[in-house]
């Protein structure tokens, strides 16, 4: 018997709880060196008296926090997608998704970073883009995006808190230390479970309708101000609603992956069934449709005006052969090769083309293995689609192609996206803790 397994035994546990407490255990430890790996490489890079370092450490910041800001905050929009068309059939996956916004405070203060580097990010701190001069002025456009973040964080904690609360009221008599004090302040007023559930249910509902509609309009303006900006002249009337659907999609494949993860754990055995396995395959496959639909009516109105303030961001992404003079075959093979060409068709491969062909039948959206591999494939789509929605536009292909190093997988993109991951883990960790469902 284990030295782990004979503390847990000790305090009345069983061995499958005491497995449980021991894998909790040491997720957290990995989240947590993630955490650190994270630190260090964001400290040692923003120190550095290099300053190509400098403005690769700020830039592979600023397309990690676009990618977990929007994921967190796009599960408490699954979950009120799931109040507000009156959804039965989620069970516990709507917990699960509750669970992920935990990591918006923590969003909230990094954003802070952004802000501290914007003159290694943002042409237009130092140097004004002629027509948008009122809108891109610093002070203007971080105070609004502050507000904007402020304003969802808010009201997605108080989402959670009326979601939380019915479930507190028989917990908060027999817990103690902090997690007491916790309980007995979200449940101040206690007014009987049964008529807590009602005015919670009421509630939220209604807040539901108010989550979703800000996530839309903060989440548009974060990509507006956040990405747009680094192309000071490109102009998309699409791109917003492409982006904060990015962020409902890669948090519906996050859910996912965490519930067929956890689906044999003690908290979850049995209830992630076959059933709910086959619905998450269907949101999966249904929404990443769309998401290629939004991508398709940008790039064909793109491709078909051919105008070069437009085409510029389409030929620093995919190159020239995806524009309306080059469809032939030709150097085919060598437009291809172009600078981050492969990088951006991975990621439309892993985001649509791969869970449409694989999830196109019913099988395969029931079977864990093949569902789960497909949504992993997606996250790592996402990431490699902000890494292109963000470097490009700081380092075009020309700079590539004259020497500048670029890569989705250095040691400081895989530094701080372990900085991120550990995080967005370590909060949902502790929130799924603290207030189990």
């Amino acid at each position: 018997t284990s030295p782990v397994f004979q503390r847990f035994t000790a305090r009345g546990c069983t061995r499958d709880e005491s497995v449980c407490m021991s894998r909790a255990i040491l997720s957290r430890l990995v989240a947590s060196f993630g955490v650190v790996i994270g630190a260090v490489t964001l400290i040692f890079g923003v120190a550095s008296s290099d300053a190509e370092l400098a403005n690769r450490t700020y830039r592979v910041f600023l397309h990690n926090w676009l990618l977990w800001a929007v994921l967190s905050n796009g599960a408490l929009v699954l979950s009120a997608g799931m109040r507000l068309t009156n959804a039965n059939w989620q069970g516990p996956i709507q917990r699960v998704a509750d669970s992920m916004g935990a990591y918006l405070p923590a969003s909230l203060l990094l954003f802070s970073v952004i802000y501290f580097g914007r003159h290694h990010l943002f042409e237009w701190v130092e140097h004004p883009i002629h027509g948008k001069e009122f809108w891109f002025e610093p002070s203007f456009t971080f105070t609004r995006d502050v507000i904007a973040l402020l304003w969802i964080t808010f009201v997605s904690i108080f989402y959670q808190y009326l979601s939380i609360r019915p479930m507190l009221g028989r917990a908060r008599e027999t817990a103690t230390g902090l997690r007491g004090a916790i309980y007995q302040r979200w449940t101040a007023g206690w007014r009987g479970e049964e008529r807590e559930r009602e005015i919670a249910t009421r509630r939220a509902r209604k807040l539901a309708a108010v989550l979703a509609l800000s996530y839309a309009i903060c989440y548009s303006l974060i990509g507006i101000d956040m990405i747009m900006s680094l192309a000071a002249e490109w102009v998309s009337t699409m791109f917003p609603a492409y982006y904060a659907w990015g962020g409902f999609l890669s948090a519906i494949s996050m859910t996912t992956v965490i519930c067929l993860v956890m689906r044999n754990s003690s908290a979850l055995s049995g209830q992630i069934t076959t059933s709910r396995i086959h619905d998450l395959g269907k949101m999966v496959f249904a929404f990443s449709i769309f998401w290629m639909y939004l991508f398709w009516s940008q790039y064909f109105v793109i491709w078909y005006a051919n105008i070069p303030e437009e085409t510029g961001f389409i030929v620093n992404r995919l190159g020239s052969e995806f524009l309306q003079d080059t469809w032939y075959f030709a150097g085919y093979f060598t437009r291809l090769a172009e600078p981050y060409v492969h990088v951006t068709l991975a990621a439309w491969f892993l985001i649509w083309v791969i869970p449409f062909w694989v999830l196109l039948g019913a099988q395969p959206k029931k079977t864990p293995a093949i569902l789960g591999t497909v949504a992993a494939g997606s996250l790592l789509g996402f990431y490699l689609e902000r890494y292109i929605l963000v470097t490009p536009s700081l380092i075009p292909a020309k700079a590539v192609l004259a020497g500048a190093p670029v890569t989705p997988f250095g040691a400081v993109e895989l530094g701080i996206a372990a900085g991120f991951v550990g995080l967005f883990f370590i909060c949902f960790l502790g929130f799924a803790k603290v207030f189990p469902g």
